[in-house]
């Protein structure tokens, strides 16, 4: 297989049951643990009771109620507090027992690691914290954690930090109101990225 899957001109694999990876029947049934064929049946739940017609606010809690989860933690960045409280709001109505640990946690000053400063003038800048995050959301007996905004790098320690499944609610992106593809579907976007197709104006 070439994993170049997104220039790829049929995607048979999606439109004619096409295999073209190599991987047998058996390889691919190994690759998914009990606990993962769980996750799978409540994800397909999920996508086929309720396709496109709710927002990933609900979805979410949708798989957690399917997966039989109690407790939810949500990792969420310090610039969406506002966005955390109405989303710790929401889940709390759904009937679930909600943690949510900011990026900020225990406002470990950045100097300690040598990290570059937002205001290098600043005596102390609190860094973020994705291993806490996730430890102390762990330490709740958190079920399904949820990353709500956390920055690109931080993101990827909280999941790995994550002693379980990890759902992204939101994804920051600070110039596009938390909307990455933005840069995508915007012209002016692709343009300033060179991203505009031949022809494209």
């Amino acid at each position: 297989m070439k994993a170049d899957c997104a220039n790829c001109q049929t995607h048979a694999c999606y439109t004619k049951g096409v295999n073209c990876t190599g991987l047998d029947r058996e390889e691919i049934l190994s690759a998914y643990s009990e606990e993962d064929r769980q996750i799978m049946k409540a994800a397909a739940y999920v996508e086929g009771t309720f396709y496109s017609n709710i927002t990933r606010l609900q979805e979410t809690a949708e798989f957690a109620k399917a997966m039989g989860y109690q407790k939810l933690g949500m990792a969420f960045c310090i610039g969406l507090n506002a966005e955390a409280k109405t989303i710790a709001r929401y889940y709390r109505q759904q009937g679930f027992t909600f943690y949510s640990v900011c990026c900020k946690a225990c406002s470990f000053n950045k100097k300690e690691l040598d990290l570059k400063q937002v205001k290098p003038e600043a005596a102390h800048e609190a860094m973020c914290n994705p291993k806490i995050q996730a430890k102390l959301l762990a330490d709740k007996g958190t079920e399904l954690f949820i990353s709500c905004g956390l920055c690109v790098g931080h993101d990827a320690l909280f999941n790995a930090a994550c002693p379980g499944p990890v759902t992204t609610l939101v994804v920051k992106d600070r110039l596009l109101a938390h909307n990455p593809l933005g840069a995508i579907y915007s012209r002016y976007w692709k343009k300033k990225l060179q991203l505009l197709e031949d022809g494209e104006v």
